[in-house]
């Protein structure tokens, strides 16, 4: 992995990127009712819509590009989820648990798309 990292230049998350990724969990847990504070507000209802149309909005793509990846893959971990979770495949407990991971998901996306690339990179200049 030390190759890799040398070559890739792979590096610690930055404060920013874990701004990023908090910002991304805290949308994923309001979607799906997870604050406490929407527990004990009268508008539970409209926050979690608000939360999930954040999915879809510029914002959620502005800081899935500050996470380092990008709003599209968001989306599809979101509607996964919100899909596994309607059809009684996991539960909310599932759920948390994958808003835990998140962190480790988008660096596992993040190191994923370098290497490919690099990848790429070596097959174009060989040929």
């Amino acid at each position: 992995m030390e190759w890799i990292k040398g070559n890739l230049n792979i590096k610690d998350k930055t404060p920013e990127q874990k701004l990023a990724i908090a910002v991304i969990q805290t949308n994923f847990e309001d979607a799906f009712g997870l604050n406490d504070s929407f527990l004990r507000s009268s508008n539970k209802q409209m926050n979690m819509k608000v939360a999930r149309d954040w999915f879809n909005s510029g914002q959620c793509d502005f800081w899935c590009d500050c996470a380092g990846t990008t709003g599209d893959h968001i989306r599809r971990l979101y509607n996964l989820l919100t899909e596994r979770y309607n059809s009684g495949k996991i539960n909310i407990k599932d759920i948390k648990w994958a808003i835990l991971r998140l962190e480790l998901k988008l660096w596992t996306y993040f190191i994923y798309t370098k290497i490919l690339r690099f990848v790429l990179g070596i097959i174009a200049t060989s040929m």
